[in-house]
């Protein structure tokens, strides 16, 4: 099960986490957090088994725009591969979806592409660190977010944003972010994985809207 989860019991578990990429991104994550004095409005959720963290989604929920802004999906460290993100994702836009929120956003590594693809997100942009930029409405369950995502393939007006975000999103472009020539050609890579899902020749519909 998930539930929210305050920065005490985060701690902890870092305090127990042998070393590794996954404790640095999810210290990292906690304090960005801290700093943004997020724990009281928008405490992360965490996936619990056996009493025990295992994954964390670190996300604002905003009642005024009905958007899901997701930053980090974090898993411990040495519980990798067993599923837990996935987990955590599914309850997460499930208790998303009965809030009433209506669109989830979020920045995609290179890295985390093809985990991602699974989900049923679309992408549109390249941001500063050369992440993939996913915009779309939010369903409550992965394989409705699958089923909307194949619909907008032949109707994409379905799962555009609002003429504001299009317009932000149209001027973020690989060739205008200050990429290093490695980050360039991993973000390159991970557009032509996305394939088909890469939306961004339909923006300009967005600004009619």
């Amino acid at each position: 099960m998930i539930k929210t989860v305050g920065d005490y019991a985060l701690k902890k578990t870092l305090a127990y986490s042998p070393n590794g990429k996954n404790t640095k991104f999810l210290q990292a994550s906690l304090s960005l957090w801290t700093r943004f004095k997020n724990f009281q409005k928008n405490p992360p959720y965490a996936l619990y088994e056996d009493d025990e963290i295992k994954s964390v989604i670190f996300a604002t929920i905003s009642e005024k725009t009905k958007y899901v802004n997701l930053y980090e999906i974090c898993t411990v460290q040495g519980q990798e591969g067993k599923g837990y993100a996935s987990k955590i994702w599914s309850e997460f836009i499930a208790i998303c979806f009965e809030k009433k929120m209506e669109r989830i956003k979020l920045s995609c590594t290179p890295s985390s592409i093809t985990w991602h693809l699974r989900n049923g997100l679309v992408f549109w942009a390249v941001d500063r660190s050369g992440s993939l930029r996913s915009d779309q409405p939010l369903m409550k369950t992965r394989e409705e977010q699958k089923e909307l995502r194949e619909k907008a393939l032949y109707e994409p007006n379905l799962v555009l944003p609002n003429p504001k975000v299009c317009e932000k999103l149209l001027s973020e472009a690989l060739e205008t972010q200050p990429l290093s020539q490695k980050q360039a050609i991993n973000t390159y890579n991970a557009i032509q994985q996305v394939g088909q899902y890469w939306l961004r020749n339909y923006l300009r519909n967005g600004l009619q809207a």
